[in-house]
């Protein structure tokens, strides 16, 4: 196999896995009692802080250049941004409404349907069915989250409100993946982060209330937790995503990205020290198996 294909999806697979250390982060800082809109705007302004940052200094040192002869803006360029940006803050937003209302495990599983929403996206644009292969890994992508959740064996009590903001994480989470492989994919991957980072953190502004920024709650305590939170859970998978994501397909980009929920029981066991049952480590080497599935005896990492 060429190892330069390889590199972009394990450059997917890694973003996903950077994830990881966010959730015992997340649980850290709501024990030190910060609430769910403090945190989520954490991650996203130490994320743009961190971006602006390298960007800066890329300019400064040279790395980055202002791009010769580039094509000019045009209002579909900037709205593809826009809306690369505010699907991944709608990730965030619809997640955590999710969570006030199901419980964690149950988020979680509704959150990872969208590993079969990026196939659907991928054969309505590209008009052409998913290959057995991806369905075959799709169908133990969700046998896995179920086992590594711990849903099993629990009685769960579900809202309606919980159940439509739970998919609409995953389905916001499976167009940010498509539109981050196709939008402005000749940019710098630094800038372009940086460019869908402000559009994330403008909307979570927006919505949230300027308040976070102005009345200094960005600079308490919870910059402990932003730093962390900001570098591995928004500046460096976004990165990565943007550097891997165009040159897979969304299908491929969606099941590599689920990586995330092993990487997350892996690093709660080590940062938290929390249980996890011989059925959760079952769902763990499946979710692996299911993203490894696919390319199983291929040369090609498209799907």
């Amino acid at each position: 196999m060429n190892g330069r294909w390889l590199l972009f999806p394990f450059l997917v697979f890694l973003g996903g896995c950077c994830y990881g250390p966010s959730s015992p982060t997340v649980k850290l800082a709501y024990a030190a009692g910060f609430s769910v809109n403090d945190v989520v705007m954490t991650q996203y302004f130490y994320g743009w802080m961190i971006l602006l940052v390298l960007v800066a200094a890329g300019f400064a040192f040279g790395f980055l250049r202002r791009p010769k002869n580039a094509a000019p803006w045009t209002a579909k360029r900037v709205l593809r941004l826009i809306a690369t940006g505010a699907s991944i803050a709608l990730v965030s937003m619809c997640y955590c409404f999710s969570l006030q209302t199901v419980p964690a495990y149950v988020s979680v599983i509704l959150l990872f349907q969208f590993t079969w929403m990026g196939v659907i996206i991928q054969a309505l644009v590209e008009r052409r069915l998913p290959s057995r292969r991806t369905l075959t890994a799709v169908a133990i992508l969700i046998v896995g989250t179920i086992l590594a959740t711990g849903f099993i064996g629990t009685d769960a009590q579900l809202t309606v409100s919980g159940v439509v903001f739970g998919m609409l994480s995953a389905l916001f989470y499976a167009v940010y993946m498509f539109l981050l492989g196709r939008t402005e994919t000749e940019m710098h991957p630094l800038t372009r982060s940086f460019v869908i980072m402000s559009c994330s953190l403008a909307l979570l502004i927006c919505i949230f209330s300027p308040a976070y920024v102005l009345n200094g709650t960005a600079f308490s305590g919870i910059w402990i937790y932003g730093i962390v939170l900001g570098f591995i859970g928004c500046a460096l998978p976004m990165f990565l995503f943007s550097i891997g994501a165009p040159k897979i397909s969304t299908g491929a980009a969606t099941i590599l990205s689920s990586s995330e929920l092993p990487a997350s029981i892996i690093c709660a066991v080590i940062i938290l020290a929390e249980a996890v049952s011989w059925m959760q480590w079952i769902g763990v080497a499946l979710i692996f198996f299911g993203i490894a599935y696919p390319y199983l005896g291929r040369r090609s990492w498209t799907l």
